[in-house]
């Protein structure tokens, strides 16, 4: 188990770090208040696409705010509460894994400075919030692709691709891989990057196509909600590390259990009169010996049998056949 200063403990941190559910109950409802608001808003704006007529009508009294309540919706706009609401959720994940890294710092066994891996963590997620609203994306595809002279994809896009996947890729394994409950926080991460690379893909191949345009943001918005609730799993395993309910690891499999045959012996070699404790089995354990009187070690200097041990009845016993097969 990992040992943490005093200081590690969510109490003592300046971030929210007593606000982030520790329980697995608090976690899925943590999660589900996450997933259901960027679904719902997905199925409102990816109505029209898919079904063929809108969801919200725009006739009546009220025809305008609906019209504007469906642009609000729609995911196509650059001002969508779709991609907003992605956002927030990158900016509240990128918030979260610097409550780790605070807490990270105070591990007494840290190995090179590991928590720093959640500081470039928060980075790529803040990252990944500015690329949605600011063409980052086209920038550093451009750049590269003027500087090498090789445009891979739409305006060199696929070059932006490669240097943001193998950011997070790196980023991922150095951050998760150190935890010592990592299952459920390398599943949410792993769905949030294919969440992300389906997004990528969908603009990729869109080439004007609404309906590939509507799948690539609803899978970039579940990605982020995906990535928040990874960052809350690894919070969650190291406020369990900080406060010692981390459950312990399996043994490896090199070591080798002790063998029974080893312990029998062991168990009839041993002194009865050292090992045993009982006083009624110590009773009938004389009175046996004083009947097999051939099995007695009588010594001339002593008034008394000595009692004998399992061993030494064992071998006087063996000589004992030994000389009656001779005679």
């Amino acid at each position: 188990m990992a040992e943490y200063a005093a200081e590690a403990h969510p109490e003592r941190q300046r971030g929210p770090a007593v606000l982030i559910p520790t329980g697995v109950g608090g976690l899925a409802a943590a999660a589900i208040a996450i997933l259901v608001p960027v679904v719902g808003i997905a199925a409102v704006g990816g109505w029209e696409s898919v079904v063929g007529r809108p969801l919200i009508g725009s006739t009546g009294r009220f025809a305008r705010t609906l019209a504007a309540l469906a642009t609000c919706c729609d995911p196509r706009s650059m001002a969508s509460l779709q991609g907003w609401l992605a956002e927030v959720w990158l900016l509240v994940a990128a918030a979260v894994a610097l409550v780790v890294r605070l807490m990270r710092r105070h591990r007494r066994d840290d190995y090179r400075g590991r928590y720093r891996a959640w500081g470039w963590m928060a980075s790529v997620l803040v990252l990944t919030a500015l690329a949605a609203a600011v063409p980052i994306g086209p920038l550093v595809g451009a750049f590269v692709a003027d500087a090498s002279g090789v445009v891979l994809g739409p305006q060199g896009i696929g070059w932006w691709l490669i240097v943001a996947g193998t950011a997070w890729i790196v980023v991922a394994l150095w951050a998760v891989l150190p935890l010592h409950e990592r299952t459920g926080t390398a599943i949410w991460l792993t769905l949030a990057l294919v969440a992300f690379g389906g997004a990528a893909a969908a603009e990729w191949l869109a080439a004007g196509r609404d309906r590939w345009i509507v799948g690539g943001r609803a899978a970039w918005s579940l990605g982020a909600a995906l990535a928040t609730i990874a960052m809350l799993a690894a919070a969650r395993t190291v406020i369990r590390e900080v406060r010692g309910l981390a459950a312990a690891r399996p043994p490896r499999r090199g070591a080798k259990p002790v063998r029974r045959t080893e312990a029998a012996e062991a168990e009839a070699n041993a002194d009865d009169v050292g090992e045993r404790a009982d006083p009624a089995a110590d009773a009938a354990t004389l009175e046996s010996d004083e009947e097999e009187s051939s099995t007695d070690y009588v010594d001339g200097s002593e008034q008394e049998h000595r009692h004998l041990s399992k061993a030494e009845r064992k071998r006087l016993k063996k000589l004992a056949r030994m000389n009656r097969s001779v005679a």
